[in-house]
């Protein structure tokens, strides 16, 4: 299946319009993670404070100082808003962007006690998840992925 000609030329088009270059896709992925193991070493403290607490890490990591979330800050990346000219990523775009994984941890909570079915269907969708966010990444021309087109968001390289 082919995609449509028209359809790749206005992406290239608006990808010329972004003023950063694409971070390194191993580095926003080392970053990712490093955020996902914060984020997991808090869900297992005591209920009700370590889920709350891992679901908040990682809606308003990418807003902290400067843009840069934990993992983002070793790894040498930061979120720009494209909104807003370059500034780094605030709390609201922060939250934004990272909605998907936040659901996923919450959808954990509502329905992975479920047995049997509830710990499939919510590992089925994070799978589905983590696909689309990594094939936008990985193949979009800025790496812009899902998240960072609602809060209009880029990860890009620290100088």
């Amino acid at each position: 299946m082919s995609e449509n000609p028209e359809k790749r030329a206005e992406e290239a088009e608006e990808a010329e319009k972004i003023p950063y270059a694409k971070a390194e896709v191993l580095e926003r992925f080392l970053a990712k993670f490093i955020d996902f193991l914060i984020a997991g070493t808090l869900f297992f403290f005591p209920l009700p404070v370590g889920p709350l607490a891992a679901i908040t890490y990682i809606l308003i990591a990418d807003g902290l100082k400067g843009g840069h979330s934990i993992g983002k800050r070793i790894i040498g990346l930061k979120i720009v808003s494209l909104a807003r000219e370059g500034a780094p990523c605030d709390f609201r775009e922060s939250i934004m962007r990272n909605l998907p994984f936040g659901i996923l941890i919450l959808a954990y909570l509502i329905i992975g006690w479920i047995p049997y079915v509830g710990p499939f269907s919510v590992i089925l969708i994070t799978l589905a998840v983590f696909a689309y966010e990594a094939m936008l990444v990985y193949n979009e021309e800025k790496g812009i992925r899902f998240g960072d087109r609602i809060a209009d968001t880029m990860v890009i390289g620290v100088d």
